[in-house]
């Protein structure tokens, strides 16, 4: 078979560095999956941060936020919960169950670095501990970090069925 009879497909058989065979993501499967994970993560995290910030403080944010060093550096915290799933759980045919348990995880995790550097920043600042709002505000980014866990995990465990399926589809071809 030469390279002109090779169709496209998810994955790809390249020879790894101890002269294996070893199967990876296509290059345009590959792109295809980081645009979508970077953009599930990344827009729901703006969201969430935009409800979230109307919630406690009564003000929704403009649009110059979104355009700001805060809508670049939330969109990207974002971004890396679903990438961080999937590589946790890539290709290993895990359940929904467990996308939606790690992917909570992660979101967990992440809050708590959160809150974290945010009392750390009072403590310094401020030289106090945060009021009384500050545990209600905690608790609601808990809640939304869950839902968004849901939503990165219902992103992540989709493209993992669907490579799985597509690189099924490309095996029953080959042979």
């Amino acid at each position: 078979m030469d390279e002109t009879d090779r169709h496209d497909g998810p994955t790809e058989l390249v020879e790894g560095a101890d002269g294996e065979l070893v199967e990876r993501l296509s290059g345009g499967t590959a792109t295809i999956l980081l645009v979508w994970l970077i953009g599930v993560g990344g827009l729901s995290t703006l969201l969430a941060a935009w409800l979230f910030f109307w919630l406690v403080t009564g003000e929704r944010l403009g649009i110059g936020a979104l355009f700001s060093g805060f809508g670049f550096y939330t969109a990207l915290a974002g971004a890396a919960g679903p990438c961080v799933l999937w590589l946790a759980g890539r290709a290993q045919g895990h359940s929904l169950g467990w996308f939606v348990g790690t992917a909570v995880k992660i979101a967990l995790v992440m809050v708590a670095i959160v809150l974290i550097v945010i009392l750390l920043a009072v403590l310094v600042l401020a030289g106090a501990l945060p009021g009384v709002g500050a545990v209600a505000a905690a608790a609601l980014m808990v809640v939304a970090s869950t839902l968004l866990a849901v939503i990165w995990a219902l992103a992540t465990w989709g493209a993992d069925r669907w490579i799985a399926r597509a690189r099924t589809v490309e095996g029953d071809q080959t042979s």
